[in-house]
């Protein structure tokens, strides 16, 4: 409190007893005790008021003490009720959750995880895969604290993500696992891994590759078979040891018939193997007697035309030439020709795809002779300029030509070109807009038509190899950024009609994993249509039963889920009520459930994990250890936070209440006494 306040309120209290004096000393007609009292109460009156009326702050100190959270983590996907560990993960948890000690020493925090991390337990046990290395990456969004101890109950058995014996917090939080299941080791084949490619042709053989794994400590014998549906087409005798743990076999099959086909590798069980859900694994390979052909014409090297060769030929039924313009003497053979930043050196090859009515992709950039191309009167033209700039590509949202929702363009690297304002003949549709210097534009980077007698489609920027490499840094893998480029080398290398309902979906489907089928439909002015009732008609192949579901409009796209569906070949119809509109199609659940694959838990990689993270591996007859280090641990204790606050006296309600119960009584009294 400083020295003016303290002034004031002892000039207060002066002029509050002068005030008492002066109405019950001074002015008083007798004196008593009763005067002396009243004054008294006058005094504390105006004593009151006058403080409120200084109304200085007082300082106020709160403390509170801040406990850590203790995260518990909890395996929830199918291998926990495979390996027969429902029961004991569902009691350590209970105990867990419910020990006093604990109780008062954390934040108890519950999550599962499997497919997902979730904050609901459940007793199912039913998720599909389980995503360790996910889970920790997500639980560290949500609890960043240092003293927060992380409890992983699991078999540790994960299915999907990268290696999670290599995560290591951001937060250094400490991770505690404690591992489910029967360490025993036992004898067991194991069909590890099957290679082979998803397309073949007709008549020609393709490859596949089998990896046979074994773990054991005496010789097996087995013999390894490949059926096609239930015809055998391949067999080959093994021999394994505890040195020999390993086999690959490479073998070639013909591709006889035309169609999707189911093919199963087993190696056959030796009399007693535990775990025989690990000995067979299904592939598909479709048979095809057709190519695209792409021819990409280009008189510059660039990065670029090296991405484009590995996303085209990343697809078996696609393949790629690259020619210099002076090369191209016919276009006989090509269903799709690539021009990359034209020149003058390319009119030849312009006339000659008039003449063919081929499909054509532009694609130009900084070195694009754009008074060349002005003269051809394509659907596109340019403001010539010799100025750069780089531009960032953003994704439309009602693109209608093909699905692009799982491609993703968040931080990918800018495109490049010459600087000026493209003018584009209508009608074309636009699959990327441009954003310059942080700006969003409605001005196209990616355009299409399909009102010409020939699919045509521009890209106005070079460089977009970055985002290939970008997509591997994002994801491991260049699978998205294939698939984009895939879908608009499929779109231009088509001279069919467009559809008004086209569907979407995969020719394999595993079991354990949710079988989706999506449809895109459209009016006459091909507008996406919001209110059509679309029909999906599923039929078993085999068994002939047919299952018949409404498709459920989402954002942009109708979609039916089928994840209930048994293995086995299915074709499918969708159709429009009210029209007669209908697309067919077919797809094969292969029956695969990779939870099923493992048969004790990973103790190797849950070590690595707590180790790396100053943490313990544990197991359930441990569960008493595990406590008693958490409740020990220095790092774990509870915080005190102080926190002082100043507020100023006028704010509390109980020097109100005085001053009015001060007046009340004085009043009570003075009528009392008869003195009113």
């Amino acid at each position: 409190m400083s020295t003016q306040t303290v002034l004031l309120l002892i000039a207060a209290a002066v002029v509050a007893l002068l005030v008492a004096l002066f109405q019950y000393i001074f002015k008083a007609k007798s004196k008593s005790k009763k005067t002396l009292l009243f004054a008294f109460l006058r005094f504390l009156t105006v004593f009151t008021l006058l403080v409120l009326l200084i109304n200085p702050q007082i300082t106020i100190t709160k403390t509170q003490t801040e406990k850590p959270d203790l995260i518990l983590l909890t395996d929830q996907s199918k291998s926990i009720n495979y390996l027969n560990q429902k029961q004991s993960i569902e009691q350590v948890l209970d105990q867990i959750s419910n020990i006093p000690e604990l109780k008062e020493r954390f934040n108890i925090f519950n999550y599962r995880f499997g497919n997902q991390l979730s904050d609901s337990i459940s007793d199912s046990f039913n998720d599909g895969q389980t995503k360790i290395y996910n889970t920790l990456k997500d639980i560290q969004k949500i609890h960043r604290k240092t003293q927060s101890p992380i409890v992983l109950l699991t078999d540790g058995n994960q299915t999907y993500g990268s290696d999670y014996a290599f995560y290591k917090s951001n937060y250094e939080q400490p991770i505690y696992s404690i591992a489910f299941g029967d360490t025993t080791r036992v004898d067991d084949f194991k069909i590890s891994n099957v290679n082979a490619n998803k397309y073949a042709y007709l008549n020609n053989k393709f490859p596949i590759e089998v990896l046979v794994s074994y773990s054991g400590k005496t010789t097996k014998e087995s013999q390894l078979q490949v059926y096609k549906g239930k015809q055998l087409v391949f067999k080959k005798k093994l021999s394994f040891t505890s040195q020999k743990t390993s086999e690959f076999v490479n073998f070639s099959i013909k591709a006889s018939q035309v169609g999707l086909h189911s093919y199963t590798a087993r190696i056959l069980p030796f009399s007693g193997e535990k775990n025989q859900d690990n000995n067979s694994k299904s592939f598909v390979v479709e048979t095809i007697d057709q190519k695209t052909n792409v021819l990409l014409v280009s008189d510059i090297v660039h990065p670029d035309i090296g991405a484009l060769t590995r996303t085209i030929e990343s697809n078996e039924r696609r393949s790629l030439t690259v020619k210099r313009a002076s090369e191209v003497s016919s276009l006989e053979g090509y269903q799709l020709l690539i021009l990359y930043q034209p020149k003058a050196t390319f009119k030849p090859v312009y006339e000659m795809a008039a003449n063919k009515k081929i499909q054509l992709f532009t694609i130009t950039g900084k070195q694009t002779d754009w008074t060349f191309l002005n003269r051809l009167k394509r659907n596109y033209k340019k403001n010539i300029s010799t100025q750069q700039q780089e531009i960032i590509a953003t994704l439309a949202d009602n693109f209608t030509v093909f699905n692009t929702d799982q491609f993703n363009l968040n931080n990918y690297p800018p495109v490049e070109n010459s600087f000026g304002q493209e003018a584009l003949i209508q009608p074309y549709e636009v699959l990327l807009f441009k954003k310059i210097a942080n700006v969003a534009t409605t001005d196209p980077l990616l355009a299409f038509w399909e009102n010409s007698p020939e699919n045509e489609a521009v890209l106005f920027g070079e460089g977009f190899w970055k985002w290939r490499l970008a997509n591997y840094k994002r994801d491991g893998d260049f699978k998205k950024f294939d698939d984009f480029f895939g879908k608009i080398i499929q779109f231009l290398s088509s001279k069919k009609e467009r559809k008004r309902l086209v569907a979407n979906y995969e020719s394999t489907y595993y079991s354990a994993n949710n079988i989706k089928i999506t449809a895109s439909y459209f009016n006459k002015n091909y507008e996406f249509d919001v209110k059509g009732k679309l029909l999906l008609s599923v039929n078993d192949v085999e068994t002939k039963l047919t299952k018949k579901l409404p498709m459920v409009l989402k954002a942009n796209y109708y979609e039916a889920d089928l994840s209930d569906l048994p293995p086995g070949n299915y074709t499918f119809t969708i159709k429009v009520e009210g029209t007669k509109l209908k697309t067919v199609g077919r797809f094969n659940v292969l029956d695969f459930d990779i939870e099923k694959q493992f048969f004790r838990p990973d103790i190797e990689n849950l070590s690595a994990l707590s180790k790396k993270n100053k943490g313990n591996l544990f197991y359930p007859n441990q569960l008493n250890e595990l406590v008693t280090t958490l409740i020990s641990s220095e790092q774990f204790k509870p915080i005190q936070k102080s926190k002082q606050e100043k507020l100023p006296l006028i704010s509390w309600k109980l020097m109100l209440g005085l001053l009015l119960a001060l007046l009340s009584l004085e009043w009570f009294l003075r009528k009392y006494n008869g003195l009113i």
